[in-house]
């Protein structure tokens, strides 16, 4: 029976979602520690910006000394066979590693994001970061991590393996009867965009120019993203094309949206090793096809090869014709979804990480 410390996700935040993760059993014990407000010029200063430098495994310096009291008060209640923490931030990982040495436990360090394999944060900082996410990771009992590109970027610069534990899906926030599909071919994206959208938004405006596809038949459908980012990149996009942005809804909303849409579009990372979003496992099983705009080459790419559970393009008229084909199959009534792999898509369900996890920690854990 796990107990979960994590920080505080307030309820007034937008991005709040109460349903997120479904219904956590009573019994799981969770303590969830506030971000303190810093005061003062010693803590708006000091420990904002001169300490991370230092202690860049111990930023933000006060939740980490908040959460370190109640780690140590927590071992002195209980005994645990193990400790798991993921980041980024690197705090979880100091907290763990301090943890497993005060009660002699194992514990494995959850690389999500990686500051030795991608470019995260400001370049100055970087290099502090990237040190103590070494120093960290070489001391863990395991090492897991969420793509092939961080497990080998990383693995190679501690010299250890690094086992990989993917992002996935929760099958029971999905909806028992999937929801009538769109009246229109409708594109859908989910998310914030830090991605450029202006090659996919050329190729449906190509389709209409070359009659491939109706205008009142296609419609470009944006799910909590800024409008500036899709002028920016594509001026003009909500004026010349049929292209609606929607604010932010709930999670578990957002799973009927995706399990309606004709095609599900993803942005892929074609210059940072190693991100494979969690989106991309959430239209896995929302069951629709799914278009990678550009072709990575990497993670997301093999990914839709391993399933069939789409493709990753980068030219506007190849991304072009694959939208006619799509259109024409969906207004013929047609199984555009033929190619899945369903039992590779079923690898990435969260109960079967779950049992990948279970195994790890089995391991580690088993008396010596």
């Amino acid at each position: 029976m796990p107990t979960v410390v994590c920080q505080d996700w307030p309820a007034g935040r937008p991005d709040y979602d109460p349903d997120f993760v479904g219904v956590i059993p009573k019994e799981v014990q969770i303590h969830r520690i506030a971000a303190p407000q810093a005061v003062g010029f010693r803590e708006r200063f000091f420990l904002r910006k001169i300490l991370p430098y230092l202690w860049p495994q111990r930023a933000p310096i006060l939740w980490w000394k908040q959460t370190r009291a109640l780690v140590l008060s927590l071992l002195q209640s209980r005994r645990f066979d193990a400790i798991w923490a993921t980041s980024d931030p690197l705090v979880p990982m100091a907290l763990a590693e301090e943890a497993a040495r005060v009660a002699g436990s194992p514990w494995v360090a959850d690389i999500r994001d990686s500051f030795n394999v991608q470019p995260l944060g400001s370049w100055y900082k970087r290099p502090f970061f990237a040190l103590q996410e070494r120093r960290l990771a070489a001391k863990a009992s395991h090492v897991t991590a969420v793509s092939q590109g961080l497990a080998e970027g990383l693995g190679r610069r501690i010299g250890k393996d690094i086992t990989v534990i993917h992002n996935g899906f929760d099958l029971t926030l999905f909806p028992d009867l999937p929801p009538p599909r769109s009246p229109v071919f409708n594109i859908v994206y989910a998310g914030a965009m830090h991605q450029d959208p202006a090659p996919l938004l050329h190729a449906v405006e190509f389709c209409i120019q070359k009659n491939l596809i109706p205008k009142n038949q296609i419609e470009v459908q944006f799910y909590g993203s800024d409008v500036k980012t899709i002028e920016r990149t594509f001026p003009g996009a909500l004026q010349r094309l049929p292209v609606k942005v929607f604010p932010r809804i709930p999670h578990q909303e957002v799973l009927r949206v995706l399990m309606a849409a004709s095609v599900l579009l993803l942005f892929s990372h074609p210059a940072t090793k190693g991100v494979l979003t969690g989106k991309a496992f959430d239209y896995l099983a929302a069951g629709r096809p799914i278009l990678a705009v550009p072709d990575d080459h990497g993670e997301i790419t093999a990914l839709l090869a391993r399933t069939g559970a789409g493709v990753a393009l980068t030219g506007v008229e190849e991304i072009s014709r694959q939208l006619a084909g799509w259109h024409a199959s969906w207004k013929n009534g047609g199984n555009d979804t033929a190619g899945r792999n369903e039992t590779e898509i079923a690898r990435y369900s969260r109960r079967t990480q779950a049992k990948q996890l279970a195994g790890i920690l089995d391991e580690i854990s088993a008396p010596r």
